[in-house]
Parts: structure tokens; C-alpha cells; sequence
């Protein structure tokens, strides 16, 4: 199928909900990459905490869904990236620890391995900036120069975080204590390098938040939920198809 143009804001999802069976809890998701083919969907897997052990594979169930979803974004204009979910511990967990899950995703076999990393609690503090560079060096050097980089230190970082990655998660936190101010905008900080991750947000989606989102601070990609923290990546949002919606009709 040929491809359209993408929106320049898309949907960035923490997909920590387990695949199952003929992939049925990711159904939705499936059915919502081929509706909203003008949506980059940046989705995040995460089987294990990571990739699980290491050189290890992942079951069947993601094998399978992965390579599902890959070949439905290909299928609807490559609106797909698919990234894998590595934790550093704001710059706590050891170089090696970080290195040997990059490598571990990278050990997967090319039907379902990632195209890039989701470096999850990633540091602020330019002291820990070496390891970051070191860290998304890595990435590039094995997954290759299409690889995709996505840093979340759930605030806003040092500048020199937005020169090593493709997307910042500069905002995660409470719908009550998002604005458009929460998202800095500079030549050192795009907005289209950055992205929000709401949770505890109304259980119908508020237009102008997402318009907010879309027109008055144009971020690279969002997530949008009702759910709590405790559970907000473990489920679809409740108003899910109308937060797609009103992404692409706030970009019209």
C-alpha cells in the first residue's frame, strides 16, 4: 500500500500489556495502525523489565506480535517503529547492565527485533552524559543508521540529551499538572524532538489538551490516558480511538 504523509505529532506507546494468544491483546493496537495511517505509532515493548536475560529470545507470543505489528505498519505506510524498553536508573545501573540488554535486543531475530531503544528513567544531570552518548553510540553502531533513539527522563533534561536522541519524554506525570509551559522550546530543544506521557487524565479526552499537544506546542509524539500510574501502561485508554482521532483532526 502506498504510503501518506505522516502528521508531525504521533502517538508514543508504552505497550506493557502481554501480547497473548493470536495476539489478542494487541488487537486494538493493530486495528488502530491501519485506521490512523497518517500517525506514527513509536511503540514500546518491554517483555521482561527489559529483554529478559541475556542473549535470550522472547516467547513465542512476542515473536509473533511484534512481527504482527511490524508488518501492519508496512502494510499502512510505515507508520510503525517498534523500540525496546531498557531501564538505566537515571543513570544509576551500570554501563555493562545497559549495554548487555542493547545487545540482547539486537540478538533477535530480524523479524521481530526492535528498530531502536527506549531508554527508560534516563538521566537530567549532565554528569551522567557520557553514558548516555556511550549507550545510544552502541545503538546506532548495532542496529544501523535507521535505528531510533527515544530518551525518557520524565523531565526536562540538560540540552546535551536532545543531541544524542531522536525524541525526548521531557513531560511524564499527572494530567493536572500538565501545560504547554512543561514543555521548553529552544533551537537546543524542539518541540518535534519532544514528547509528553500523561496519566490520570479524564475518562473522556479533553480537545483542547490534545490540542495543545498538537498546535500550540507541537511535540514529536504523546500518550494520553486515563489510567493511573500504577497501571496506565497496562491498558488501552478508555477514550483511546478519540484521542487518535482528535490527534489527526487537530493537525487537519
Amino acid at each position: 500500500m502506498s504510503s501518506l504523509a505522516l502528521l508531525p505529532s504521533g502517538v508514543i506507546f508504552p505497550l506493557y500489556i502481554y501480547p497473548s494468544d493470536n495476539c489478542a491483546g494487541w488487537a486494538p493496537l493493530v486495528s488502530s495502525i491501519s485506521t490512523h495511517r497518517t500517525l506514527q505509532f513509536t511503540i514500546i515493548v518491554d517483555p521482561a523489565s527489559g529483554p529478559g536475560s541475556a542473549d535470550s529470545q522472547p516467547d513465542t507470543n512476542y515473536q509473533a506480535c511484534i512481527a504482527q505489528l511490524r508488518s501492519t505498519g508496512a502494510a499502512n505506510g510505515d507508520n510503525v517503529r517498534i523500540l525496546g524498553y531498557v531501564a538505566t536508573g537515571h543513570g544509576s545501573r551500570t554501563v555493562s547492565a545497559v549495554l548487555t540488554d542493547i545487545g540482547t535486543y539486537n540478538g533477535w531475530s530480524a523479524a521481530y527485533r526492535p528498530d531502536g531503544i527506549f531508554f527508560d528513567e534516563a538521566a537530567t544531570d549532565p554528569s551522567f552524559l557520557s553514558n548516555y552518548q556511550s549507550f545510544t553510540t552502541t545503538v546506532r553502531n548495532e542496529f544501523g543508521p535507521n535505528s531510533y533513539i527515544v530518551l525518557n527522563p520524565g523531565a526536562v533534561p540538560d540540552t546535551g540529551y536532545f543531541s544524542i536522541a531522536h525524541l525526548v519524554v521531557s513531560f511524564e506525570g499527572f494530567y493536572s499538572d500538565f501545560s504547554a509551559s512543561s514543555i521548553p522550546i529552544s533551537s537546543a530543544t524542539p518541540a518535534n524532538k519532544q514528547a509528553a506521557i500523561i496519566h490520570d487524565g479524564p475518562t473522556n479526552v479533553n480537545l483542547t489538551t490534545v490540542r495543545t499537544l498538537t498546535r500550540t506546542v507541537g511535540v514529536g509524539a504523546s500518550f494520553l490516558t486515563d489510567f493511573p500510574n500504577a497501571v496506565a501502561y497496562e491498558n488501552y485508554p478508555t477514550d483511546w480511538t478519540t484521542y487518535l482521532n482528535d490527534l489527526v483532526s487537530t493537525q487537519a
